[in-house]
């Protein structure tokens, strides 16, 4: 009975996730083509860094990414903060979005599909 709850707990966390990674991906893929351009991944990766700028003077503060839920402060300035000042400036944050969309773009299309972002729905440094 207990390895019975198990599975189905590893199935409701499973399908959690694909469903939160579908809707991540219909919201940023603006135009509903089934793919999602640099341009849209861009346009989210703005509109992250904008909510998340609350004194809107153009850098994340360590306050200011502590107060992010869906990450971890520490590990996202490690990734983040190339000068290692302890902050992240808006080029800091799109220049290692761009990163992450090369990453996720696996066939080098220009584009992140559906099944690529699917492998990837957890962004580790950009939520959405």
């Amino acid at each position: 009975m207990k390895k019975l709850i198990a599975v189905l707990a590893v199935l409701f966390f499973s399908a959690t996730i694909c469903i939160a990674a579908e809707k991540s991906f219909s919201k940023i893929d603006k135009n509903a083509d089934g793919k999602i351009s640099k341009q849209e991944y861009m346009d989210a990766v703005a509109e992250s860094f904008n909510k998340y700028d609350l004194n809107k003077d153009g850098i994340l503060s360590k306050e200011e990414i502590k107060s992010i839920k869906k990450i971890e402060a520490e590990k996202f300035l490690k990734e983040v903060d190339a000068n290692e000042d302890g902050k992240v400036s808006r080029k800091e944050f799109f220049d290692a979005a761009e990163q992450k969309f090369k990453e996720m773009d696996e066939n080098n299309s220009g584009h992140i599909e559906n099944k690529e972002w699917k492998k990837r729905p957890a962004f580790v440094i950009f939520t959405f």
